[in-house]
């Protein structure tokens, strides 16, 4: 097992309800523990690979206008998926691939 963490952005169009709700429930299906108290924010731990997760976090959100970011706490590894137009990210987390 693994811990992960996403920070998200859900752009307030169409059905933003429905796609952070489906994003909560991708996360929840592959974890065995989670803590979401704060908003936009989930740290979980999972058995899956961060490219996986990555395509689950993808397949449920709006990558067009969404925004999700994908971290471990154990190694080097985030995921960028989504609108993010702000490249001082790629500077900043240097190990960053974008999906």
């Amino acid at each position: 097992m693994s811990t992960y963490w996403i920070t998200f952005r859900i752009h307030d169009s169409g059905n933003s309800q429905e796609r952070r709700d489906d994003l909560y429930a991708a996360i929840n299906d592959i974890s065995t523990m989670w803590w979401v108290e704060p908003t936009s924010f989930i740290v979980f731990e999972s058995s899956e690979s961060a490219d996986t997760i990555a395509a689950k976090a993808k397949a449920a959100i709006r990558p067009s206008v969404d925004i999700v970011l994908l971290g471990m706490t154990e190694f080097k590894t985030a995921r960028l998926i989504g609108a993010a137009v702000d490249h001082d990210i790629d500077q900043l987390i240097p190990f960053l691939k974008r999906v």
